[in-house]
């Protein structure tokens, strides 16, 4: 059985990345013959070993989904129009495809938000009521679909939960890992590509002053860890530059993500997937809530985690933060084991396709 995957693939960030990896293993034991939507076919091909083809070749993408005998949407933030106008036209046009084209689709790991425009809520709605299966990654995306008149979306985790868990440290870690990204909150509606570098100097002041207080009081060195080389790490030199603690910068690759967190002591990440990485891991984070799906992530992990606002004010709790998070490194792991549960509503959406897939057409 050939299955299409229509996601964010193949681009510079781990955190996608690492979706995509959690999506082949539970894909892996059907046997399907696996193919994806990629921003970059060959590095796709290169490193997860699957078929691709590019996002912007048309006629390969409408022949792609005609030989499909399913598609899977997702997983990640695909359904909103916050980052820019383009994104949900860009997505859900693979979706329309595959209903032209009578190919049976369904959407796990889901995230959803904002949909802040009437036009992207309708198109959001036309695309998902068809999906055979429909599961989102946290409560509120599926609240938000119900808003919009989907209402039967199950709430599972993100696909990167579908993940092994890393082995344990020998020893606890001797720093915090810091996963910053671009971001300005008075950014135009424009692709994200061309906000790369974006950040306010009040905040990258903020910041190095919180993290110098953090590691006088903890004791612990600072690590710098870009999820997003080619953006994250600028941020990170900016901030660093303006420090006293001396720190360290590393731009591992996406199989290095999780066990370069692992090594840590607690995380501070604006990066979601950096806090994604870090309750994998069974690290306490401190989360930076630049958008609604941190403050989610964050209000799972109870006392394993905290938000702060993207606000040089809260910012200067960074220290305060961590000193709450760390003891309760038990909780993460709690919560760990409650999304790996979970996160099994993404299996039971694709074995829902994978039999619709199989019915004859």
């Amino acid at each position: 059985m050939k299955v299409l995957v229509a996601g964010w693939i193949g681009s510079t960030n781990l955190g996608d990345e690492l979706v995509f990896a959690g999506l082949r293993a539970l894909l892996r034991p059907s046997g399907v013959q696996l193919s994806a939507i990629s921003v970059d076919p060959g590095a796709t091909r290169r490193d997860h070993g699957v078929g691709a083809v590019g996002h912007l070749d048309a006629p390969t993408l409408v022949r792609a989904i005609d030989e499909a005998d399913a598609v899977v949407f997702g997983g990640g933030g695909l359904l909103q129009d916050d980052s820019s106008a383009l994104n949900l036209p860009y997505h859900l046009s693979r979706l329309a495809l595959a209903r032209v084209r009578g190919t049976p689709y369904a959407v796990v790991g889901l995230g959803v938000g904002g949909l802040s425009t009437s036009s992207g809520r309708r198109l959001a709605r036309l695309a998902m009521r068809p999906a055979v299966g429909l599961a989102v990654r946290d409560e509120d995306s599926r609240r938000l679909l119900e808003t919009i008149g989907v209402p039967s979306a199950t709430v599972a985790a993100d696909l990167a939960f579908a993940l092994p868990t890393p082995a344990v440290a020998v020893s606890p870690g001797d720093h915090l890992a810091v996963c910053l990204r671009p971001w300005s909150a008075d950014r135009a509606r424009r692709p994200a590509a061309a906000q790369r570098g974006t950040i306010a100097e009040e905040h990258l002041d903020a910041l190095a002053r919180a993290l110098d207080e953090a590691a006088s009081a903890t004791g612990l060195g600072i690590e710098f860890v870009a999820l997003q080389a080619d953006r994250d790490d600028a941020v990170h030199a900016r901030v660093a530059e303006r420090m006293r603690t001396p720190s360290t910068r590393v731009t591992p690759s996406s199989g290095e993500l999780v066990p370069t967190i692992a090594g840590a002591r607690a995380v501070v990440a604006m990066r979601y997937h950096g806090g994604v990485a870090a309750t994998l891991a069974g690290v306490p984070s401190v989360l930076i809530g630049y958008a609604p799906k941190v403050d989610a992530l964050a209000h799972e992990l109870g006392a394993g985690g905290k938000v702060l606002a993207w606000d040089p004010r809260d910012l200067a709790d960074v220290p305060a933060a961590l000193e709450a998070v760390l003891p309760h490194q038990r909780a993460v792991t709690r919560t760990r084991a409650d999304l790996q549960a979970r996160q099994a509503g993404n299996r039971v959406v694709l074995d829902r396709l994978l039999e619709a897939a199989a019915r004859p057409r």
